[in-house]
């Protein structure tokens, strides 16, 4: 089922009373008092224009757990296969630009960024057609782009045809899945609602770990060309099976999502922008130590092995960022929980990155960072849910991932040109100046830095606790 197009009242206390403690009830909205609408339903103003107008309708409270968790578990596998296999490109970049296409760092690094960027740009408008035509269309067609740009990577010999394959191709089936299975878990839950969006979006943590030693291993075995090929088969399998046991869930059981311009009403609200500034700056430097620092620990002295075991480590510790994100957000309070991740993400790049020359510091730093990075992503969904309805959630996810996108986008490239200007491109022949990677990691710890500033404001404007409204 789709979600439709009308929120529940969240401004109503009455009503929330009724749809937390009952499966169903028919609820007259025109009898509600539009001074309580005004006050409160602060997610869907749409609700108080409209509130004279709407009839008597039945609304479903999200149960808190039943089919919700075979949901999570098919958003957990969605992740685990696609955005695992994004999460191992440091690998692939490794790879390519020392051996099949040496001498090309910058071309190279814009491969897995395109795949990213893609993702999430193209999402906000993926999710519009998420809305219209259900979670599993959208995901059964996004298989077959990500798939097919896996296996047609397999037959390049130039850096352009990856850059149509494993990152543009790559990237638009992804976008197709991304917002669906972000915004699923939210719709099923009320009061764990962190927790099972932590769970679900953590599949992509487990998935980076287990395919950053995969990815090396059937390079080293079978080399990358079939390496491409298998993940393409296996990319193929997961994402059709995520998409079989997929749904929606309806607080009105309607079957059609129709596009209002309340969608566009609510992204105009000056808390949603404030919100969606502080994605971007955040994101333009989130996933450059993804990227990076395979490189850096191989331009360190260290083996290409272990700079695989350093991103998987990362995403290892992603992996429990993400679950716990979800759960302590809904203790502590998911704004609250966001400023604190992305202010300790900045702190561990300027104060250990900065500094990490073994393999044990980097260590250290890529669990702190994976804990913190993880909980980040895994509370923007659950943050958009509970401050502005689930009604267009799908919609709103979209936006605010295409920003993500956007900084994704162009944050790792710039921190290559910032280590490339400075001297620190990798030659291979370990002539570079080591030192310039201060200035790479300077511009990533910084620019999320001044995401910390962001959303401490919209901590400020919003509150940092607030239990998520049953809509």
């Amino acid at each position: 089922m789709s979600a439709d197009e009308k929120s529940i009242p969240s401004g109503s206390t009455e009503v929330l009373d009724k749809i937390q403690t009952q499966r169903q009830e028919t609820i007259d909205v025109r009898q509600l008092q539009p001074q309580d609408i005004a006050e409160k339903s602060q997610g869907d103003p749409s609700l108080y224009s409209n509130a004279s107008t709407l009839e008597a309708t039945t609304y479903f409270a999200p149960p808190d757990g039943g089919y919700g968790w075979v949901v999570v578990g098919a958003c957990f596998l969605n992740n685990f296969t696609m955005l695992g296999i994004m999460f191992s490109w440091g690998i692939f970049q490794q790879l390519y630009k020392t051996e099949i296409f040496p001498g090309q760092v910058s071309a190279v690094s814009w491969i897995g960024t395109s795949a990213f960027g893609c993702m999430y740009i193209l999402g906000g408008f993926t999710s519009l057609f998420a809305a219209r035509i259900g979670y599993r269309k959208m995901i059964l067609a996004g298989s077959f782009f990500v798939s097919g740009g896996l296996i047609a990577a397999s037959f390049a010999t130039k850096v352009w045809h990856l850059y149509l394959t494993q990152g543009i191709l790559y990237g638009i089936g992804a976008s197709m899945a991304n917002p669906c299975i972000l915004s699923a878990p939210a719709q099923w839950f009320v009061a764990r609602r962190g927790m099972a969006s932590g769970i679900g979006i953590s599949g992509s943590g487990i998935g980076g770990l287990v395919f950053s030693i995969l990815v090396e291993k059937l390079n080293a075995h079978i080399g990358y060309r079939w390496c491409l090929r298998v993940l393409g088969i296996f990319a193929w399998c997961s994402m059709i099976t995520s998409a079989i046991l997929i749904r929606q869930f309806s607080t009105t059981g309607a079957k059609a999502v129709n596009v209002s311009m309340k969608d566009v009403e609510t992204i105009k609200q000056p808390t949603f922008l404030i919100m969606l500034a502080g994605v971007l700056l955040t994101s333009f430097g989130y996933f450059a130590p993804l990227n990076l620092l395979p490189s850096y620990a191989v331009d360190h002295g260290l083996s290409q092995s272990q700079g695989a075991m350093i991103n998987s480590f990362l995403n290892g510790a992603s992996f429990f960022g993400r679950f716990a994100g979800g759960v302590f957000g809904d203790r502590f309070g998911l704004v609250n929980l966001t400023v604190f991740c992305v202010a300790a993400s900045s702190l561990t790049t300027l104060l250990i990155w900065m500094f990490a020359k073994s393999l044990a510091v980097l260590l250290v730093y890529v669990i702190l960072y994976g804990l913190m990075g993880g909980g980040f992503i895994a509370l923007l969904a659950p943050v958009a849910a509970e401050r502005f309805g689930t009604s267009s959630l799908t919609i709103l996810v979209g936006v605010i991932f295409g920003i993500n996108g956007l900084g994704s986008l162009t944050g790792t490239p710039i921190a290559a040109a910032i280590l490339s200007s400075l001297g620190g491109a990798n030659t291979g022949d370990g002539s570079n100046d080591l030192n310039a990677y201060k200035g790479a990691i300077g511009f990533i710890g910084g620019i999320m830095a001044a995401g910390t500033l962001v959303f401490f404001y919209l901590k400020y404007r919003v509150g940092g606790k607030r239990k998520a409204p049953a809509n």
